[in-house]
C-alpha cells in the first residue's frame, strides 16, 4: 500500500543479561533477577519531506518533494529494564521515552494558489518504545533472542508563517527481530560486550488530515551497542551482583517509501546513536 509519508520508528532492543548474565558463577541460583537501567546520551539524525507544485516539461501540472536530512538536539534519556534467567533461558522487558525537535531553516509549503512559500519549520518527536526479549544462551557467553517490538511516535509540527504546532502524523511499528548478545574476557573481570539486532517490521501511519487517512508501509531495522562491563559486586547465594557498563550504541530505521508526496521509491533512514552507561542488579 502506498505511504503518504514514511516517519520512522527505531527499535528498542536490550539484553538485560548480555553484560552480567554470562558472568554467573556454578554457585548461582537456577533462577536469576535482573532490574537495571541505561542511560543514553545520544544524538538523532533524522528528516523532513515536503511536497512542492510545479509543471513536467510538457506542461502537465504535477506534485513533487523534496527531503531534508537534518539533526535534533542531542538528549539523555533513562531506559528501565527488567530480566529472569532460569538455566539456559532468559526473558527481557525494555522500555524507552524519546523526544527530540528538528529544525530546518527553508522549507516548501504549498499554497492553495499552488504557489511553493518558503519558510522555516520546527518538527517535535516523541517516541514510545516497548518490547519483549525471548532468548537463550547457546554458549556460556553467546546468546540469541527473538524480539517483539512495539512503538509509536507522535509528529507535530510548526512553520515560521504559522507557529503553532499542530499535530501530523502518529505512526505505530510492530515487528519481530532477531537478536544476538556476547560477553568476552578481557582482563581479570573486564569483558567486552556486544549486541547486534535485525529484521523487518510493519508501519502504520495515522494522519489528523481525513483527506489522507491512514496508509502502511515496511521497514528494517539495524542496531549495535559495544563496550566494557565490569562486576562492582559479585553476587553470592541470596546476594545482590552489581555490573557497570559503558559503551557506544546506535539504531537505525531504513525505510523504502513511496506514494504522495514521494514519486518513486527511495530508501529513508532515521538514526539514534551515543554514549550509553549501564547499571544491572542481579539476585
Amino acid at each position: 500500500m502506498k505511504a503518504r509519508q514514511a516517519l520512522l520508528i527505531i527499535p528498542f532492543i536490550v539484553g538485560a543479561l548480555a553484560c552480567s548474565a554470562v558472568q554467573a558463577q556454578t554457585s548461582s541460583p537456577a533462577t536469576q533477577f535482573t532490574v537495571g537501567a541505561k542511560i543514553w546520551h545520544a544524538a538523532w539524525q533524522s528528516y523532513l519531506p515536503t511536497g512542492y507544485t510545479g509543471i513536467t516539461p510538457d506542461g502537465t501540472p504535477a506534485l513533487a518533494n523534496s527531503v531534508n536530512e537534518v539533526e535534533g538536539k542531542t538528549r539523555t534519556d533513562v531506559l528501565p529494564q527488567l530480566a529472569v534467567r532460569h538455566g539456559d533461558y532468559f526473558a527481557s522487558m525494555n522500555y524507552g521515552r524519546f523526544k527530540t525537535d528538528f529544525n530546518a531553516q527553508r522549507t516548501s509549503v504549498t499554497l492553495p494558489t499552488g504557489q511553493n512559500l518558503i519558510t522555516s519549520r520546527s518538527d517535535h518527536f516523541k517516541r514510545r518504545e516497548a518490547d519483549l526479549n525471548l532468548g537463550y544462551f547457546v554458549t556460556p557467553e553467546v546468546a540469541v533472542a527473538l524480539i517483539y517490538k512495539d512503538a509509536t511516535e507522535d509528529r507535530a509540527t510548526s512553520l515560521g508563517i504559522a507557529p503553532q504546532s499542530v499535530p501530523t502524523v502518529r505512526t505505530r511499528a510492530r515487528g519481530v527481530l532477531l537478536g544476538v548478545s556476547g560477553s568476552f574476557a578481557v582482563i581479570d573481570k573486564l569483558r567486552l560486550y556486544v549486541q547486534g539486532g535485525y529484521g523487518p517490521a510493519r508501519l502504520r501511519f495515522h494522519f489528523p488530515d481525513p483527506a489522507l487517512g491512514t496508509a502502511k508501509t515496511d521497514g528494517s531495522y539495524i542496531i549495535g551497542e559495544i563496550g566494557l562491563s565490569y562486576p562492582l559486586v559479585t553476587g553470592t547465594a541470596g546476594g545482590v551482583g552489581v555490573t557497570a557498563a559503558l559503551g557506544y550504541r546506535t539504531q537505525t530505521v531504513k525505510t523504502d517509501s513511496y506514494g504522495d508526496p514521494f514519486q518513486i521509491n527511495r530508501d529513508l533512514r532515521d538514526v539514534r546513536e551515543g554514549a550509553v552507561l549501564s547499571l544491572n542488579f542481579t539476585l
